[in-house]
């Protein structure tokens, strides 16, 4: 009789699909964070930006939803940045840039919360949260 194998299973025995759909939820997840640090500097919601463009195309459909999201999100944040700083002067750009940060962090973290829990997000396009 043969010996039965009892080990754990080893994760690059895993096929490629299935690994690269893990490592493409995985940097989902890192995007969403990239974004919620992106409050305090601007500059990793740019990061988050590139690195959903640069994995969009070949990931799973919940994944890409996802992708679409955070690409959508840094447009139209990178958009009010724009508009709170054109309107500083005038009083109203410190609101604007305000209500973006909020903005921001609520959208991330709603997004965040959806990809955890496997769903997709509704309106990956729209403005809303």
């Amino acid at each position: 009789m043969a010996p039965t194998d009892t080990s754990p299973p080893n994760p690059d025995d895993a096929p490629d699909s299935a690994r690269d759909q893990n490592s493409d939820r995985v940097l989902a997840v890192i995007n969403y964070a990239l974004l919620l640090v992106g409050i305090s500097n601007g500059v990793t919601v740019l990061i988050a930006a590139i690195l959903a463009y640069v994995r969009k195309d070949n990931a799973d459909p919940l994944v890409k939803n996802h992708f679409q999201f955070q690409i959508r999100t840094f447009w139209y944040w990178l958009a009010m940045v724009v508009v709170g700083a054109l309107t500083w002067i005038f009083l109203i750009g410190g609101l604007i840039l305000l209500l973006a940060t909020i903005w921001l962090a609520i959208r991330s973290a709603v997004g965040l919360i959806r990809l955890v829990d496997g769903r997709p997000h509704p309106d990956p396009t729209g403005f809303w949260i």
